[in-house]
């Protein structure tokens, strides 16, 4: 029976490193679930490093005094806005459906629309065609006073002609000859693996365009103003960055949606620039957008990794420049922070936490980046394979919206009032200095 599991783990494992579709989940969880700790004895580890950060409540409460929903315009409300975006895999509309789910129950928000608005997003630089799928929901606390609206953007059908080109690998003309767990495996892997290679190559520009349309659906409108018809969004429309003043956004990725995130904020700014004589007046969205501060929250943070099969990034070694006032650099910064809350655990093939020196030579110096690592075991430890411990790798990657550590940094923040008891007491912390290095 141990020869079995073992041999079923190899295999899981092997899984894992597709990262995050959904096709071998339950068969991971099914071998697994007997390899798991005691449930009623949590020792898994938290450590994290870095500067104290404001989470999803405290902009909530700022909401406090505003008035009631409907009541006050929505000019004179400062919204509160989650942008969700998926790693590698086939993604349909609604995946984000748990996350969302534990964010707003931890929120106090119990009031939702019962409409759920979507557009198929769409990019000049790709006519007629759809690039994704951009939808938003909108819930509020039962005094309707606190607003969050929750974006969720569905890219992968950009990398579907790559997965359709390797369906025939599944067929049985190929496949007659693998044991059936291999053949579960190969399939796997023919979902998954073809989304960073797209995005590498032939399929980058247009992800981005759709990871830039949503952000700046979400930096122009609130929910009343939410399209209805698929129309891009751009320099030409009205209110084109009118809500970066107003709102506080947040992001929250996972894997390659992380790299997703930065490229597209890199690119929005460059192409803001690009028209413009480097010593003339700033576009207002430009303008705007350079005294925007950003959050991401990295949930299996591939950073490093992802880095090491794509070209460098722009600009590297010039944070103090860039975004210090006074800097030599500091009116051509994109943002004016971009606060990365790297989730990584220890046991995820596919997870890492970021190193100084990393966000010194990844991370675009004009995103004024500042980084908290967050190293926590998503997955128990069992050692009923291995007398050391062993740890179901597919839960420790994929497990991180359901980890109440996780939900609780994201919504009450480090270091904070809100900063809710199952972080300050199960995880120790080695603070940072808040200023930007």
């Amino acid at each position: 029976m141990n020869r079995i599991l073992v041999t079923m783990g190899i295999f899981v494992t092997a899984l894992s490193v597709g990262g995050c579709a959904s096709l071998a989940e339950g068969v991971g969880r099914a071998v697994f679930s007997q390899l798991e700790g005691d449930p009623e004895v949590d020792t898994r580890a938290c450590e994290i490093q870095g500067a104290p950060f404001d989470g999803i409540l405290s902009a909530l409460q700022a909401q406090d005094g505003q008035g009631l929903i409907g009541d006050t315009p929505a000019s004179e409300r400062s919204l509160v806005k989650v942008m969700i975006v998926h790693g590698i895999g086939s993604h349909h509309p609604g995946y984000s459906g748990r996350t969302v789910a534990n964010l707003t129950t931890a929120l106090g928000l119990n009031v939702v629309s019962p409409q759920i608005k979507s557009i198929e997003l769409t990019d000049a630089d790709f006519p007629g065609e759809s690039i994704g799928t951009l939808t938003a929901q909108r819930f509020t606390d039962e005094t309707r006073v606190r607003e969050l609206l929750v974006y969720e953007l569905t890219w992968s059908r950009i990398s579907d002609q790559a997965r359709a080109n390797l369906r025939f690998d599944n067929s049985q003309t190929h496949a007659r000859n693998r044991a059936p767990l291999n053949q579960l495996g190969k399939t796997f892997v023919n979902d998954v693996l073809v989304d960073p290679l797209v995005y590498a190559g032939v399929g980058r520009e247009k992800i981005l365009s759709a990871m830039r349309q949503a952000i700046c659906w979400a930096y122009s409108t609130d929910w009343d103003q939410f399209p209805s018809a698929p129309i891009a969004c751009g320099q030409g429309d009205p209110g084109y960055g009118s809500r970066l003043t107003i709102d506080e956004f947040f992001f929250v990725t996972h894997s390659l949606g992380s790299r997703i995130v930065l490229d597209a904020l890199e690119t929005t700014a460059e192409r803001l620039y690009a028209p413009l004589d480097p010593d003339a007046k700033t576009l207002p969205f430009l303008a705007n957008l350079q005294n925007h501060r950003v959050t991401v929250f990295m949930l299996a943070n591939q950073l490093p990794l992802l880095q090491a099969g794509f070209a460098p990034v722009p600009v590297t070694g010039q944070i103090a420049n860039y975004c210090t006032p006074g800097g030599s650099l500091y009116e051509r910064r994109i943002v004016s922070q971009t606060r990365v809350i790297a989730f990584s655990d220890p046991n995820d093939l596919l997870s890492y936490p970021i190193p100084d020196d990393f966000v010194q030579y990844g991370i675009d110096s004009r995103l004024c980046p500042v980084v908290v690592n967050a190293s926590l075991n998503i997955a128990r430890v069992s050692r009923l394979l291995a007398r050391d411990g062993f740890a179901n790798p597919l839960v420790a990657h994929t497990a991180y919206n359901d980890d109440a550590r996780v939900i609780g940094l994201m919504t009450g923040g480090l270091g904070r009032a809100e900063t809710p008891p199952v972080v300050t007491e199960r995880c120790s912390w080695v603070r940072a200095e808040e200023a930007l290095r």
